[in-house]
């Protein structure tokens, strides 16, 4: 779901996604293995489109409240009435079950995301029952106030691709990265390719790097949230940082959304229970 921005100047348009689109398997690129323990706030989301079809890990999240997870937009916005998603929490590994399932029961992203400019790119799942924290050493990330400076190091995790073009891993990966400033980031992309609501983060020489299925998950500072995984050129090519959604930029919407939809899921779910 990572998404790669192609210009063709013939045209002077671009493909609807940023990122190429590969299966639903993803990784991180240049990182290490690292147990789930040391990111409790990571989840998986794993989607069925029909019903016959198994549960397929897409996009990961993050855990912000007892019952809110937070994602990047264009993990929801094209799923339909007939789509299930179950959130994964406390697991190590990209397929199976082996962790604790919460069913989601409604989602929401941004109404100002858009797919060419990748923009506002948050959103968020409600699941149907409460994440139990301390019985299952979850827990929930808080979000870092300020834009950290050039040159900060952060951690990204996820089970996305190890290389631009797979294979993918079992297994959780963790890779650190520097923080690139808006002015060195739009020299790569371009004038006004990098908002306000964006961060970027990367190393020059490349070779480390979110990838394929990361999106959604979480940029890491002193475990507070900072970004997330959204878009960029390939994976871990030199002079293309990995563009994330710079999420303190977005949390007045994201109370906002989530204090006025969850009134409304709660007593949806107080009538069903009667």
């Amino acid at each position: 779901m990572y998404l790669v921005k192609i210009c063709f100047s013939f045209l002077q348009l671009f493909v609807t996604a940023r990122w190429i689109l590969a299966d639903f398997g993803t990784y991180i690129i240049g990182g290490d293995e690292v147990d789930i323990a040391k990111h409790p706030y990571l989840v998986s989301l794993r989607y069925r489109h029909e019903a016959q079809e198994p549960y397929r890990h897409k996009c990961a999240g993050v855990i912000y409240s007892e019952r809110i997870v937070i994602t990047a937009a264009q993990c929801l916005v094209d799923l339909g009435h007939g789509d299930n998603i179950i959130v994964l929490a406390a697991s190590n590994y990209r397929t199976g079950f082996d962790g604790i399932l919460y069913p989601a029961l409604k989602w929401f992203f941004h109404a100002d995301y858009s797919s060419l400019s990748v923009d506002y790119d948050i959103g968020f799942i409600i699941i149907r029952s409460s994440f139990e924290f301390q019985k299952n050493q979850l827990s929930p990330v808080s979000i870092m106030s300020y834009r950290p400076g050039s040159g900060k190091i952060a951690s990204v995790a996820g089970w996305g691709y190890r290389e631009e073009f797979g294979p993918s891993s079992r297994y959780l990966k963790e890779v650190e990265v520097p923080i690139v400033s808006t002015t060195e980031c739009t020299q790569s992309y371009g004038e006004g390719e990098i908002t306000e609501r964006m961060i970027c983060a990367g190393l020059v020489n490349g070779g480390k790097d979110a990838c394929q299925g990361d999106t959604g998950g979480p940029l890491i500072i002193n475990n507070q949230l900072v970004g997330l995984v959204s878009w960029g050129r390939g994976c871990g090519r030199p002079g293309f940082p990995t563009v994330y959604a710079f999420v303190a930029s977005l949390k007045d919407w994201l109370d906002d959304a989530i204090a006025s939809v969850t009134e409304d899921v709660n007593k949806k779910l107080s009538t069903e229970v009667k």
